[in-house]
């Protein structure tokens, strides 16, 4: 705890006990600039790389030596070995992605609790707050961003060798290996707004526990198709000092299972019961 949100809130002997925050999620403006700033470099060096790739195909499809399936796979490790170097330039991208994330999510946050209790707290809050949590963040998609880069790589040498060993058109298996990236492209986009919605989560959670707050409400995400278990929780109070009893959280919080948009709002009670 850094600063205690309940002891100055008392101070003001508030008529209203307790007060819930306002929902803080971050706009889906940053997962598509997640995408386009990082994943996509993945998916444009791909299909950049289909001209070579389809060349060397054509070339050992008519040729069909002994080494034709080695020279068709090398120019695919070739184009995946310049997907992987761009690792430097994909982290630096994330950490200023990540700069972004935390500076949109101060403000929302700074911005809730000013309207449950006309509290302040931007002079308190800094950016190095959340660089633990963040740094890992940023971990985290770097091996994402690597996965999508080998799946796409699997996906596509797949396509080229079962192309050769069943002497397929060439146009079939362009069209393969585009399917191929166009796959890559789905996923990453699908990873890019998950990782967002949990970053988001994250840092709620950080920011809570820097405040001194250790309760909270679930929010669901309202999808079309939800688990029906989190929807079961939506509205319910939790609070994370409690070692049992219904407000002791469940195992799984909110964003952690895979594209669960739920999150959660914080709660300031002035009395030790909520």
């Amino acid at each position: 705890m850094r600063y205690n949100l309940r002891a100055m809130f008392a101070q003001r002997k508030p008529r209203k006990r307790t007060v819930t925050f306002d929902k803080v999620s971050l706009p889906q403006t940053l997962a598509s600039d997640l995408y386009a700033q990082v994943y996509a470099l993945v998916i444009r060096e791909w299909s950049a790389g289909i001209p070579a790739i389809m060349a060397e195909y054509e070339r050992s499809l008519s040729e069909l030596t002994t080494d034709t399936a080695a020279e068709v796979s090398g120019v695919v490790s070739s184009v995946e070995a310049g997907a992987a170097l761009l690792a430097v330039t994909v982290k630096i991208r994330l950490e200023r992605w990540a700069a972004q994330i935390e500076a949109a999510h101060r403000r929302r946050w700074v911005a809730a609790i000013k309207r449950a209790t006309s509290i302040d707290v931007a002079p308190i809050l800094s950016p190095a707050d959340m660089r633990v949590p963040l740094q890992t963040v940023v971990e985290r998609n770097v091996v994402l961003v690597s996965s999508v880069n080998t799946q796409a790589k699997d996906r596509i040498a797949d396509a080229v060798l079962r192309g050769l060993s069943e002497k397929k058109a060439p146009r079939e298996v362009a069209k393969e290996i585009r399917g191929a990236v166009e796959m890559g492209r789905a996923r990453a986009l699908r990873i890019a707004s998950d990782q967002t919605s949990k970053v988001s989560e994250t840092l709620n959670e950080e920011r809570r526990t820097e405040a001194g707050l250790s309760t909270w409400e679930w929010v669901h995400s309202g999808k079309k198709h939800p688990r029906e278990d989190h929807k079961a929780r939506n509205g319910k109070r939790y609070d994370d000092d409690a070692k049992s009893g219904s407000y002791k959280p469940p195992a799984v919080r909110p964003g952690q299972l895979p594209f669960c948009g739920c999150t959660s709002r914080a709660v300031l009670s002035v009395d030790s019961e909520f």
